[in-house]
């Protein structure tokens, strides 16, 4: 009888042990997925109000000190962001991958978030590229000389075709289908836009005007260019669409100031654009057919040439010193540099899948393209190594 009650107890004990600890481990999710939830709106001190209280009952809890991190980099708390982030290391905790957070940590060291890839034409300066829809080319502005040819590349460099013979070619833009590239070209004394057919190896003139036409770039259906021009005024620079058909130009604004690198949204609703309306150079968004103004991002710094995919804005700004790529989420409003070098970056352009950027870089008095795989984050051993040396 004696034996039966205290195996009774002993049962009763571990019961109520089992109990406490699942109450204990559901608290730790729930004060975890609070800290998520307020990551996700924006709450940072709430966050790190639910986290710490996990670490108080759970010091080894990887997730904990993740979302810690993250919370931490968002609220610029660098040194506490890059304490959770050894812990997560010394924990091998695989959330030290974590893309979102490495490109935080990487700006916060001052290190290029992805590594840049030289595509190599030799002794040629490259203006300006741009990726085929499938990602798996690049049709450029290069020249030798003063002279600048639009070629068709492989993404290590290697020519694949030459598409134009003559003038000063410029600013080329891939159609949706990888059929056809729309370019600038000054064959009749001013910038017009052509269109060259990478089938028919043919060439159509779109616009035909005595103004200077420039940087096109074509709607995700493919039937319509957005540019640039001063057709209506030698003075006043204004964004302007053409049929790709029928070649009907429709204006899209009207103002005093300089407005440029238009680019459709994703989506082809609206179009992007840089403008100078407020003295430094920021970024709207507009309808497909103009109106619906809007300021979309601005700072005291000049920002410029960008593109929305989804809801990623890309583009290129002199906000710390010198042109450098950017990209800016819209939903939860953070600011990543995507590149960090001793040289100016320019026309920043975005594969279709948002996987890839191509930029031209000026080294030693000559631009140069190169690069950049975002599936190819900076190694967490790297940075690792970086927040320690910087203690």
């Amino acid at each position: 009888m004696k034996n039966s009650n205290i195996k009774q107890k002993m049962k009763y004990r571990l019961l109520f042990s089992i109990i406490i600890l699942a109450l204990v481990f559901c608290s730790r999710k729930g004060d975890i997925q609070k800290g998520i939830d307020a990551i996700k709106k924006g709450e940072y001190l709430k966050a790190v109000k639910s986290l710490n209280t996990v670490l108080k009952t759970d010091s080894l809890n990887s997730e904990a000190h993740f979302n810690l991190s993250l919370a931490y980099a968002h609220l610029d708390s660098i040194d506490k962001s890059f304490y959770h982030y050894l812990k997560i290391c010394e924990l091998e905790s695989n959330l030290r991958e974590d893309v979102q957070l490495k490109e935080m940590l990487a700006n916060f060291l001052n290190l290029e978030p992805y590594a840049s890839t030289l595509v190599s034409m030799k002794r040629m300066n490259q203006f300006k590229g741009t990726f085929s829809p499938d990602g798996k080319k690049i049709v450029v502005a290069a020249a030798r000389r003063d002279i600048a040819n639009i070629y068709l590349l492989n993404l290590n460099g290697s020519i694949i075709k030459k598409l134009t013979k003559r003038g000063m070619n410029t600013d080329p833009d891939f159609s949706p289908t990888g059929k056809h590239v729309v370019f600038v070209a000054d064959i009749d004394g001013d910038e017009e836009l052509y269109l060259y057919d990478l089938v028919t190896n043919q060439t159509e003139k779109l616009t035909d005007n005595t103004a200077d036409d420039f940087s096109p770039s074509f709607s995700p259906d493919g039937k319509e260019i957005v540019f640039v021009s001063n057709m209506d005024n030698i003075y006043q620079w204004e964004i302007y669409k053409i049929n790709v058909t029928n070649k009907k130009i429709k204006r899209l604004t009207k103002n005093k100031y300089w407005d440029g690198f238009p680019k459709f949204s994703s989506d082809g609703k609206k179009v992007v654009f840089s403008s100078k309306r407020k003295g430094s150079e920021d970024i709207y968004i507009m309808k497909e057919n103009g109106g619906g103004e809007k300021l979309l991002y601005t700072s005291p710094a000049d920002e410029n040439d960008p593109m929305l995919l989804n809801e990623n804005l890309f583009f290129k700004s002199d906000r710390d010193g010198k042109w450098e790529i950017y990209r800016f989420n819209l939903k939860n409003k953070s600011l990543i540099r995507l590149t960090f070098n001793a040289y100016p970056d320019w026309n920043p352009r975005i594969s279709k899948d948002g996987t890839k950027i191509v930029v031209s870089r000026k080294k030693k008095k000559r631009w140069l393209l190169y690069f950049i795989n975002l599936n190819n984050p900076v190694s967490a051993e790297l940075i690792k190594a970086k927040i320690k040396k910087s203690k």
